[in-house]
């Protein structure tokens, strides 16, 4: 008999896994009494620093210490007769074109040992399933590149970066590869298909957790987050980071044409 339920929702990246936690940590007085939480902000620290850093190094000693840090968020929870929703897209390592990383080669690795240490903490007979929302190759390419153009020195153009990153685009194939590495239960949803869902795209969370219908009612939308930049702002930004600016400058120079932008 199966037993209590873990859910690890990895990303992926830029498919509205900033959205879906907002709307849960909003809603959390009703999603609380059948799920414990456990935010990004619970593992930015500790297991989420040393995904990106195992993803980037691949070391073994990087790999043990992920899990030793999950390991120690994870014993602080009383779930009681709850289940457990861990959410971050970090868990599945450093986002692509992220100072040239290439792509999720080290998620199953990652993934396999977030099962272990969920095994050893909540049980070997314990339920893990495992969430990733994937996106259209090109859209998420794209949303991938504003992204990296708005918050890193990327100096690459778009048409030089989607051929760069094109044979990493494929979400679908990352999350085979995790299906192999784990005994869990792998879900995948196209972001699409989460267009005109109320919980946008917390839905499939809402729905793996089971929250009963009494408390479902009471659930409020929540407006989309970390959207990227308007694509008027694409050839603004790209001649900022080609600028040879300071660090400091570059990061005071976009916050303040994006809020001449927005104003």
């Amino acid at each position: 008999m199966p037993g209590r339920r873990v859910i690890v929702h990895a990303g992926f990246h830029k498919t509205g896994t900033t959205s879906a936690q907002h709307y849960l940590r909003a809603n959390s007085k009703h999603i609380y009494p059948r799920s414990a939480l456990v935010f990004p902000v619970h593992l930015a620290n500790g297991a989420a620093r040393m995904a990106i850093r195992y993803s980037r190094f691949k070391t073994a000693a990087l790999l043990d210490q992920f899990g030793d840090d999950l390991r120690a968020v994870l014993t602080t929870i009383e779930p009681k007769n709850r289940c457990v929703l861990i959410t971050d897209e970090k868990l599945a390592g450093r986002m692509l074109g992220r100072d040239g990383h290439t792509g999720y080669e080290a998620t199953p690795a990652l993934m396999a040992r977030t099962e272990d240490v969920i095994c050893d903490v909540f049980g070997h007979e314990a339920d893990v399933v495992f969430l990733f929302i994937t996106r259209d190759h090109s859209d998420w390419l794209r949303s991938t590149y504003t992204h990296n153009l708005r918050t890193t020195r990327l100096v690459m153009d778009e048409a030089e970066y989607m051929q760069t990153y094109a044979s990493a685009a494929n979400l679908v194939d990352v999350t085979e590869a995790v299906a192999k590495a784990v005994t869990g239960t792998v879900y995948t949803i196209d972001l699409e298909d989460l267009a005109h869902a109320d919980e946008n795209p917390a839905r499939p969370l809402i729905d793996l957790i089971e929250l009963p219908a009494h408390l479902r009612k009471h659930l409020k939308p929540h407006d989309v987050m970390n959207k990227g930049p308007d694509d008027t702002l694409i050839d603004d930004l790209l001649a900022l980071n080609r600028a040879g600016l300071s660090d400091a400058a570059l990061i005071t120079a976009k916050a303040d044409h994006l809020k001449r932008v927005q104003t």
